[in-house]
């Protein structure tokens, strides 16, 4: 999902039209926009919808420290032996505890940096550009004291993602005969 796309959407919905999506850009407004967005996407991914990567660890005298892990550790998932079987493990003082030898880690982690414009940023297929969107306009709002404005963006962001993230139904259709 491009940044500037989700920027130019927000930028919409506040009423903000005048303004113009650019790198280098010396329009206050477009600095508190992309600040919205980082502090909306971190959101999205830490309490909604997780980042998640699955990596082999080894771990030597009964811990593995997670700063090692190819991506910012955010909370452990799983952890698996080779044969498939889940293993008892503990995450204390940023190590990983276990008994010693390979495993397969599954785990949550945190984006390294905020999103900048002209960027793509990794947002689950369910959630729509429009949908994150209004995340942003809400954070924008907030941080410029509308807040009427940013109550009513995020109650839709927070409807629109429960309904999009809520498990639904299978919907099946019976086997019949016509005659």
């Amino acid at each position: 999902m491009q940044v500037n796309e989700i920027l130019s959407r927000a930028a919409s919905f506040l009423g903000l039209g005048d303004v113009t999506i650019q790198e280098n850009s010396t329009d206050d407004r477009v600095s508190k926009l992309v600040n919205a967005l980082g502090v909306a996407y971190v959101q999205l991914v830490t309490e909604y919808v997780h980042l998640e990567k699955e990596e082999t660890v080894s771990i030597e005298n009964g811990e593995k420290a997670l700063s090692e892990l190819s991506e910012n550790f955010f909370d452990a998932v799983q952890l698996k032996d080779e044969s498939g079987l889940s293993v008892r493990f503990r995450v204390r003082g940023g190590k990983l505890l276990a008994e010693d030898g390979t495993y397969r880690l599954r785990y949550y982690y945190a984006p390294s940096s905020f999103p900048e414009i002209g960027e793509e940023i990794e947002v689950p297929l369910l959630v729509s550009a429009e949908l994150f969107a209004r995340g942003v306009a809400a954070e924008y709002a907030l941080e410029n004291m509308m807040y009427e404005e940013a109550s009513l963006f995020e109650k839709r962001y927070k409807d629109g993602l429960l309904n999009v993230l809520a498990p639904h139904k299978k919907a099946s259709v019976r086997f019949g005969r016509w005659i």
